[in-house]
Parts: C-alpha cells; sequence; structure tokens
C-alpha cells in the first residue's frame, strides 16, 4: 500500500510503516534543518519542502492512506496551550482540509495527551466531527509507548479513519504485556563517553556511534523542580524536543528533594549529572542505529529525535490497519452495546425517551466508540441480575450536554455524552438466546464500562 506523510520531520512514523511493508511514496516537511536527515534515511520518497498552508488536493500523488502528526505545541500541557489561537494549532486544520479533498481510504494523526484535556476537549471532539462529515468512520485512543516494547513513558493521542465505504471500524493494538525495556537494555551498552556541546558547531565526524552527542547548556529553574533521573531498571521518561529538557543519564543517582518545587544533584557526584546524547534518546524512541541524523546546532539534533513517533509504535499502529482494511468487506455481524444502568430513575427515563447515553472522551466509564460508526443493533442494559434486551435506531450516536439531557428528566454528572436511540421501549428476546447466560467483562477500578460487542461473542 501507498502512503503521503505529512509533517514528516525525520521520519520516525515513516519508518515505521516502511517496516510494515508500506510504501512511503511521498513525505512534506517544511523545516529545512531535518531535509537533509530526511533524504538521507528515506531516499526512495519525495520529499516536498512546501509549506503545508500552500499544499493542495492535486499536489499530492494518489495513495491509499495519509499519515502525520501536526505540531503539538498548541496543545502541550507544557506549553501556553494556546490551541487554535496560534498558528501551529490552525495546522490540524489544514491537515484535515487535505484529508477531505483528497478523501484517501485512511489516515492517522498524532498528537500529545493535551489536545483532550478539559482546556482542548471541545476543539478535539469538532475535529473528530469535521472527520466525520467528510466521510470517516473515526476512532481514537490515547497509548503509551512504554506498552508496545519501546524504553520510556510516552503518552500520544492517536486517530485513525477510514473512509466509510469501506464499512468497517479500527481496533488499536492492545498493550503486548511483555516486561517493559529498560535503560539497560536500550543503551546500557553505549558506555563511551558522548561528545559534548553548547553554542559550538557539531562535528560530523563520527565514532562508533553516530550522533552520541550531548548538550552541555545549563539546567533552569523548572527543570530543577523535579527529578530528572531514571534508574538502569526503569524506562525512560518522555523523550522530548527541546535540548534543555532532555531527561539525564541513568548513570547519575536520583535528585536530592529540597522542596516542592526544588531538587539538586547529589552532593559529591555532580559529575555524573549529564543529558542523554541523541544517539541515546533515538535508541529511547526505537530508532535502529543506521539511522542518521545529521545537523550542525546539537538542539536540532534533540528536536528531531524528540518530535518523531517511536517507529516500534508506528509499525504496531501500521500493522493494525493493513489488518482491519484485510478484513474490511467480511459480512458485519450483529453489534450489541453491553451497558449498566444506575437505578430505575435512569431505566425509566431511558424507556420514556427511548434514549441512552454513555460517558464520551477519555473519562472513568467512557464509551470509546469511532466517530461516524453506526449504532450497534442492540442495547443490553444490566443492574446487579436484571438484563433487558432492546433494539436500536441504526445511525450514528449524537453528542448531548448535561443541560440537554436533564432537560429530558435524566440525572448526568458529567459534561458530554453519546446518546443512542431505542427503536421500541419494549424488551426483545433473540431466539436461542438467555440473557441469563451473558457473562460480562469485569469491572475496572468499580465502574462498569460500556462497551461494543457482536451477538455471538456475547452468548458464546
Amino acid at each position: 500500500m501507498k502512503v503521503a506523510s505529512f509533517f514528516a520531520g525525520c521520519g520516525g512514523l515513516d519508518l515505521g510503516f516502511e517496516q510494515a511493508g508500506y510504501e512511503v511514496i511521498w513525505a512534506n516537511e517544511f523545516d529545512k534543518t531535518i531535509h537533509g536527515t530526511y533524504q538521507f534515511n528515506h531516499p526512495n520518497t519525495y520529499l516536498c519542502k512546501s509549506d503545508i498552508c500552500t499544499l493542495k488536493a492535486t499536489d499530492i500523488p494518489d495513495c491509499d492512506g495519509f499519515i502525520g502528526g501536526p505540531p503539538c505545541q498548541s496543545w502541550s500541557e507544557g506549553g501556553k496551550q494556546l490551541g487554535l489561537n496560534d498558528k501551529r494549532g490552525r495546522l490540524f486544520i489544514d491537515y484535515i482540509q487535505l484529508i477531505k479533498e483528497k478523501r484517501p481510504k485512511f489516515f492517522i494523526i498524532e498528537n500529545v495527551q493535551g489536545i483532550i484535556s478539559d482546556k482542548h476537549f471541545k476543539t478535539f471532539l469538532s475535529f473528530l466531527s469535521s472527520l466525520e462529515c467528510a466521510g470517516y468512520v473515526v476512532s481514537y485512543s490515547l497509548l503509551n509507548a512504554a506498552d508496545y516494547c519501546i524504553p520510556q513513558d510516552r503518552f500520544r493521542v492517536f486517530i485513525v479513519g477510514f473512509i466509510k465505504e469501506l464499512n468497517g471500524t479500527f481496533k488499536f493494538p492492545k498493550p503486548l504485556n511483555k516486561p517493559f525495556v529498560t535503560l539497560q537494555k536500550a543503551i546500557g551498552d553505549i558506555t563511551e563517553k558522548p561528545r559534548l556541546y553548547n553554542n559550538e558547531r557539531v562535528n560530523q565526524e563520527y565514532g562508533k556511534w553516530a550522533n552520541h552527542d550531548a548538550f552541555t547548556g545549563p539546567f533552569d529553574a523548572k527543570f530543577m523542580a523535579r527529578n530528572r533521573v531514571r534508574s538502569w531498571n526503569e524506562v525512560s521518561f518522555t523523550i522530548q524536543a527541546q535540548a534543555k529538557n532532555c531527561p539525564l543519564h541513568p548513570q547519575a543517582p536520583t535528585m536530592k528533594y529540597i522542596s516542592p518545587n526544588q531538587r539538586v544533584f547529589l552532593p559529591c557526584y555532580e559529575h555524573l549529572y549529564r543529558r542523554l546524547s541523541v544517539r541515546e534518546c533515538a535508541r529511547i524512541q526505537s530508532f535502529p542505529d543506521k539511522f542518521r541524523f545529521f545537523y550542525t546546532d546539537i538542539k536540532d539534533g534533540y528536536k528531531m529525535v524528540g518530535n518523531a513517533v517511536p517507529p516500534r509504535l508506528a509499525k504496531c499502529l501500521a500493522l493494525n490497519i493493513k489488518n482491519a482494511l484485510d478484513s474490511m468487506g467480511e459480512k458485519k455481524r450483529a453489534g450489541v452495546l453491553v451497558a449498566y444502568y444506575k437505578d430505575e430513575h435512569q431505566l425509566r427515563m431511558t424507556l420514556r425517551n427511548k434514549l441512552y447515553y454513555v460517558r464520551t472522551g477519555f473519562r472513568r466509564g467512557a464509551l470509546q466508540m469511532p466517530v461516524g460508526a453506526t449504532s450497534p443493533k442492540y442495547l443490553l442494559l444490566h443492574n446487579s441480575n436484571s438484563r433487558f434486551l432492546y433494539t436500536m435506531v441504526e445511525e450514528c450516536p449524537k453528542i448531548m450536554s448535561a443541560s440537554e439531557l436533564s432537560h429530558l428528566g435524566f440525572m448526568p454528572s458529567g459534561n458530554e455524552y453519546l446518546t443512542f436511540k431505542l427503536e421500541d421501549a419494549e424488551c426483545i428476546n433473540i431466539e436461542g438466546l438467555d440473557l441469563a447466560d451473558v457473562k460480562f467483562r469485569e469491572k475496572k477500578r468499580d465502574i462498569a464500562i460500556p462497551y461494543v460487542t457482536n451477538i455471538q461473542e456475547l452468548f458464546s
């Protein structure tokens, strides 16, 4: 399959898709400090160096999918969080517009966890709605790279969409349930001291380890407010794009606590505190050693590595997309929304309004359901030993606010909800199926999370 890459950076997302068997035929990256690195490591991909704001659908070759992660600074919880008030934040809209115009079979979008924070969640939902209106079934999830054999805690939001004509949805890769990859395993064999740089021009003559360069600039008060050292038997902190915020090498002991907003390097061990090198960061991001980074300013090296999607995680996502595309077109089984009703009042209001609602987003008790997907055929409500099965209207669930639901007689406790319509308030029976035989999924943190399954699996 052929894909086009946007906000390509050095090409971490691209590399993962290539490792999964895709052909990245075209990529767009505007930052000239990255061009040399991308072209060296992706020699078979045409690199478009134009500003994405100037691109039209006709500039992009025909392909099966779009991949890319718009700039994250506008949404990051560590920044000013200006969202769409920042021109970088509006690049998200430019990417969506190109998806609308070109209409690839699928797309993937990556961004930081801050985009689903309370401050930006409505904007995030508007992005999903825009993609759904453009003709896509859209799924999203928050993934931690550490769950996929990548040696760092790195939480990122991924959005995957498939064009509705394919009549399918996407399942995100499940955590691999393997032991975490520790710093010892990831970088323990790099025992040589790194080359040290601050504002000097980086020497591109490499010894055994390419890009084994470390930034020596000062540590500011914000950095010193928290411990920045993870030990050899742990995973790393998130690899960031700013050199000054790079985690410290695990050779150093944990920083000494002084006050809630101050740590210091442990006395007599100050010489052990150094930032991870660019190559060590690349290892932690799961880049292979043959992947070379070209820069004359060391800060550009850290930027390229820190902004990248870990290739190993990208490969997991790419393989799941491929599997989803392969299975689309198979006959769909009748879906069931399995959900809990709190009390008799909620059940009574549900039947009176022929409407059931669930939390949306990543809140506790929320339902993860693709935007643009039609409602399952059935709704199975349960409470203790009571179980009721209803037929639902097969249309896209609507989003309603707590105030709108309260006006209908419900008593919601959150903000926004997905709502499903019932065809009838009468409980139904399916011949040969006994509701008493259903075994529900275990509760998470004492909460019965609603979920969608199919009728065969529910009664198997």
